[in-house]
Parts: structure tokens; C-alpha cells; sequence
């Protein structure tokens, strides 16, 4: 109990490369699921002025309307942005705060902010689900039938025995196949020309969970803490069309700060080696090699997805 199975895993992976090499595959940055409303989106960011636009409509335009946002000190634009969005959605309920403690605790701190939003909105009535995302992470539906989808998505944040969402990363490349070139983010996912991976490989898990378990997010939010089900409390969001579109590695300047302030945050920490150990690695490549070492990582994240 308490995570999925092998079984649940395999069947993750089978739907999304049958979806993702079938007709019915396509981006749709148009749905709109009014239950939503009734969630809560929670972020931890760093210096994402790049992303954090895009994201916030592409969740905003999928229905979420509580938005709790811990920003990790960043000194470029992302705190403006924030707020021109705040300006500019008066519907939507968005809680920002700077996080004055430096270090990586990500799963403290996404925790913290999960908690506190259960707490600060019950006068509102406890949210019903608690989805913490990155800023590179879009929630897609990302299937032709969007009828269908949306039908099921609200079918699944009504069932009183769906306990936790489980959604599979889909990485992803801001990148021309037909000019072969790095791409940039336009208003929107529809008007952004990028790239998918066609096979999933390896299956990586993003969670949403139910309130009122006393389950939090795991370190990543790979998964979640304290949930003491088996499969049947689980929902795979691709077996409905929805995936985690994933675009950690967007050009060399941001893959850059991307590890420089990652190992910052976490030289500050009493975290063991072993956490956040990919970072480690491309950061003393990076030491040993300088920006060579970088592209070769963002060349090949886009031929993956190629």
C-alpha cells in the first residue's frame, strides 16, 4: 500500500504512447473544467520570468481560480509578472509571498504552502484538492476528444473514492523541427511551436491529492505522504487524455541559472548528497566543462523529445 503499483505504472506508460502515436493526440490549451474552481494550485518559484506567464493563463484558462505562490527570492521579472497576472484575472484569488529562507526544502516549504491554504480559504469551505506544480509543469489535455475528457476529469474530483491524481510527465523541448532551431514561449501552448516525446521514457508521476486526508506532497511531488490506499484511490490522469507536459531545459541562459540557483538553494540545506543528485551531476559537469557541457544536455533533452 501506499504508492503505485508496477502494474498501475505499465498501464500509465502503454496508454500514453497508444494515445501519443495515435490520431487522437493534440495539444489543447482550450479546456475548461468550471470544477476547478473548487482546487487549489500551489508553486514554488525561482527566477522564471520566462515560463510563469504562460503557465499561470494555461492553468487559469483550465479552470483554477486559487493560485498560492511562493517565490524563492527571484531578482529578475517573475514577481512583476505575477502580479500583472493577479491585475489582470480579478476572478482569480492568487496569495503571493516571498520565501525569505534560501534553502531547498522543496517538500517543506510546497507542504507549508498546501497547509496554509487549506487553513486561510475554510471560512470559503477547504478546498477539495491541492495540486502542486512546478512553474515548467502544464497540466494538458492532450487528446482530440475534449468532450470526453473534461466529462471524466470532473467525474474523477467528484468521486468521494478517488484519493489521489496521478499524472505522468510528458517532456517536452521548445524547439523548430521544421527550421531546427530552439523555440521561445508565445502567449499561449497553441501558439508555441515545441516538441513531445512520442515514447515514455522513464514513467515519472506528478500528484494531486484529496484535502482532509492528512496526506502532503512528497520530495518533488512524485508522489504523496501518509496515503494508506492501494490503486483503487488512484486516478491516471492519462487514461482520461490529461498529461504533465514537462519543459525543464529551454535555452542555454536559463538551463544556466536553472542549476546555479538549484545549487545555492542547496548548499544551504542539511540535505544528504543523494538529494537532488541529477542537479549535482550537471552541475560539476558544468564546472569542469562550461557551457559545452550544458549544450550537450539541452541537445540531447530535445532529441529525447525528438
Amino acid at each position: 500500500m501506499g504508492i503505485p503499483s508496477e502494474n498501475f505504472h505499465n498501464k500509465s506508460r502503454q496508454v500514453f504512447d497508444e494515445l501519443r502515436n495515435s490520431e487522437l493526440w493534440q495539444v489543447r490549451d482550450d479546456v475548461y473544467i468550471p470544477t476547478l474552481q473548487h482546487a487549489v494550485l500551489v508553486m514554488l518559484v525561482k527566477n522564471v520570468e520566462d515560463i510563469i506567464g504562460i503557465n499561470l493563463r494555461h492553468h487559469y484558462t483550465l479552470g483554477f481560480r486559487k493560485f498560492f505562490i511562493l517565490d524563492n527570492n527571484s531578482n529578475d521579472t517573475t514577481a512583476s509578472i505575477i502580479k500583472s497576472f493577479k491585475y489582470d484575472h480579478k476572478d482569480a484569488s492568487v496569495f503571493y509571498s516571498t520565501d525569505f529562507l534560501e534553502g531547498h526544502y522543496q517538500q517543506t516549504k510546497t507542504e507549508a504552502m498546501a497547509r496554509f491554504a487549506e487553513f486561510y480559504l475554510r471560512e470559503e469551505g477547504v478546498p477539495s484538492w491541492i495540486f502542486p506544480i512546478d512553474a515548467d509543469e502544464f497540466i494538458t489535455c492532450c487528446t482530440k476528444e475534449t468532450d470526453q475528457a473534461i466529462e471524466n476529469f470532473t467525474k474523477y474530483l467528484m468521486d468521494p473514492h478517488a484519493q489521489v491524481f496521478v499524472f505522468n510527465w510528458a517532456q517536452s523541448a521548445l524547439f523548430s523541427k521544421e527550421r531546427n532551431e530552439l523555440t521561445t514561449f508565445e502567449q499561449t501552448l497553441s501558439q508555441t511551436e515545441f516538441v513531445v516525446w512520442k515514447r515514455m521514457k522513464p514513467c515519472v508521476t506528478k500528484s494531486a491529492y484529496r484535502t482532509g486526508h492528512n496526506m502532503s506532497p512528497t520530495m518533488g511531488n512524485h508522489f504523496v505522504n501518509a496515503y494508506q490506499g492501494t490503486d483503487e484511490g488512484l486516478r491516471s490522469m492519462v487514461d482520461i487524455g490529461f498529461c504533465m507536459l514537462h519543459f525543464p531545459f529551454r535555452s542555454l541562459d536559463q538551463f544556466r541559472l536553472k542549476i546555479t540557483d538549484g545549487m545555492r538553494a542547496l548548499a544551504l540545506t542539511n540535505y544528504d548528497q543523494s538529494i537532488g543528485h541529477h542537479w549535482r551531476a550537471y552541475f560539476a559537469d558544468y564546472q569542469e566543462k562550461g557551457d559545452s557541457a550544458l549544450k550537450w544536455y539541452l541537445d540531447e533533452h530535445i532529441r529525447q523529445c525528438l
